[in-house]
């Protein structure tokens, strides 16, 4: 695939995320599917966001926002 070791390894060691370029070459040279790949990357995106408490506390507070207005 043209990848360096070093970029791989990190990819599936969840030290790098997978990006649209390299989920369309593993399609090229595996077959998998390439959107398997990027919504898996998402999915594990949202769930880190998720688990920062900075950020969930943000989310909450639009979320008592937009429900404040809908009363």
């Amino acid at each position: 695939m043209g990848v360096p070791y070093t970029q791989l390894n990190e990819i599936l060691n969840g030290k790098r995320p997978v990006s649209t370029d390299f989920a369309l070459m593993v399609e090229a040279a595996l077959g998998v599917n390439p959107e398997l790949l990027v919504n898996m990357q998402a999915r594990y995106n949202m769930s880190l966001s998720r688990q920062k408490s900075s950020f969930s506390q943000r989310l909450d507070a639009i979320r008592k926002a937009c429900a404040a207005t809908l009363l």
